[in-house]
């Protein structure tokens, strides 16, 4: 039950189109008739969610859907077809890959799990069948990962550049209300360009006075 309450604590971290890749995962392992879900149904977990920057990092190094699941069947073969239980567990190196996906996660200082980062824990994690599913397919574990950083490095800069624009548009628009309706007397004065006031000496002096107080120090001129 701990391990249990562990791994639901673990999963609210994912992001939507992680826990697709988790579903997808339970899916195809029963597709197949196992008991359970391995790295191998990890990595076509991944490979189905096609809008993920994962799927579609595997897609441009040449593994396509189908392919994979050819590829797995010929692996791992079928089982006996007899799972029925909603949740199908996962094996120990399944469980280690979620794990590490988490901490590829915490090291690039996202806020939730990506399929990217359990496409990245899913290769690290060597000498698993989803390891030899990638070479299977003819896809080099070494250039998918170095694909899948670069991918990852373009999305966190997309996301760098449009939260500075959301923040400079925010500021230009308080900037373009106070141009619009005020007037800056301070580059009036430099520029001098202000009117000159006469007669009014004694209301500038005490307008002065005001200003200088420490408290209650708005002048009102009528």
């Amino acid at each position: 039950r701990r391990r249990h309450m562990a791994m639901t604590m673990m999963f609210e971290r994912f992001n939507e189109r992680a826990l697709k890749v988790v579903w997808n995962a339970q899916e195809e392992s029963r597709r197949l008739g196992h008991n359970y879900v391995g790295t191998e149904m990890l990595l076509l977990g991944v490979v189905a969610e096609s809008s993920g920057v994962a799927s579609k990092v595997l897609k441009k190094c040449g593994v396509g859907l189908q392919d994979a699941r050819k590829a797995i069947e010929a692996l791992v073969g079928r089982g006996d077809g007899l799972t029925v239980s909603v949740e199908i567990p996962f094996t120990p190196a399944a469980k280690r890959v979620l794990g590490d996906a988490v901490e590829e996660a915490r090291k690039g200082a996202a806020t939730a799990i990506d399929t990217a980062h359990i496409l990245m824990a899913i290769i690290k994690e060597d000498g698993g069948n989803a390891t030899k599913l990638l070479q299977e397919l003819k896809a080099d574990p070494a250039k998918v990962l170095e694909e899948l950083t670069e991918a990852l490095s373009e999305k966190e800069e997309k996301a760098l550049v449009t939260a500075s624009a959301r923040r400079g548009g925010g500021g230009r628009g308080k900037q373009a209300t106070l141009e619009e309706f005020g007037r800056d007397l301070t580059k009036a004065a430099a520029e001098g360009s202000m009117d000159p006031l006469v007669g009014r000496a004694a209301e500038v002096e005490r307008t002065i006075q005001i200003l200088a107080r420490r408290q209650k120090n708005n002048p009102v001129l009528i």
